[in-house]
């Protein structure tokens, strides 16, 4: 496959995963699991839900086994390292998580030490990361594999959005003055389809 349809194959996967997160990210994310076979490191109905629908879309399972194996073949920067090669200056990366039923079930998977999630988009704005939510706040320390969406795409620069994706062990977890737990995340290794 040349490199013009890598990038248009790239960017469409891209746009779809920005429409929205109920959209576009949680079905591409829900098909991720579903080839890899890897549980959610929580359970609820509206998880179960989109990997179904996501199990019966054959466009949205290529999509995900595409960026799949396109986070396998991109490079491995830290934070800071993805900021200076977007432009986007910061040396942060992550995600906010709301607080919700799932509590529990996200701190007990925190305590085994290690999360897996094949594919996942984090900010490297954290003003964007905490807008999604202010419970659990995912940081990513050191080198780890991603894609800036907002380039390939070509649209919402202003989330400064990675897709990301592997299994991460759990560096440390504590909790701010706000009451926001702040989880960091180091990366081990991608996962791949099924």
């Amino acid at each position: 496959m040349g490199a013009g349809v890598q990038d248009d194959l790239l960017r469409e996967a891209c746009v779809a995963w920005q429409d929205g997160r109920d959209g576009g990210s949680s079905p591409l994310r829900a098909a991720a699991r579903v080839l890899t076979g890897t549980p959610h490191y929580f359970e609820a109905d509206f998880i179960s839900h989109y990997e179904r629908v996501a199990a019966a879309d054959p466009l949205t399972m290529s999509r995900a086994r595409f960026l799949l194996s396109a986070l396998a073949a991109f490079p491995r920067m830290t934070a800071a390292g993805w900021s200076e090669s977007t432009g986007f200056g910061s040396s942060w990366a992550g995600r906010g998580i709301k607080s919700g039923n799932q509590d529990g079930q996200i701190s007990a998977a925190l305590e085994t030490g290690s999360l897996t999630m094949p594919l996942w988009g984090l900010s490297l704005d954290r003003d964007v990361a905490l807008s999604f939510g202010r419970k659990f706040l995912f940081e990513l320390i050191g080198p780890f594999p991603a894609f800036p969406a907002w380039i390939a795409s070509g649209i919402k620069s202003e989330e400064r959005e990675l897709i990301a994706g592997g299994r991460y062990d759990v560096e440390r977890i504590a909790e701010d003055p706000s009451g926001t737990t702040i989880v960091q995340l180091r990366f081990v290794e991608t996962v791949t389809a099924n």
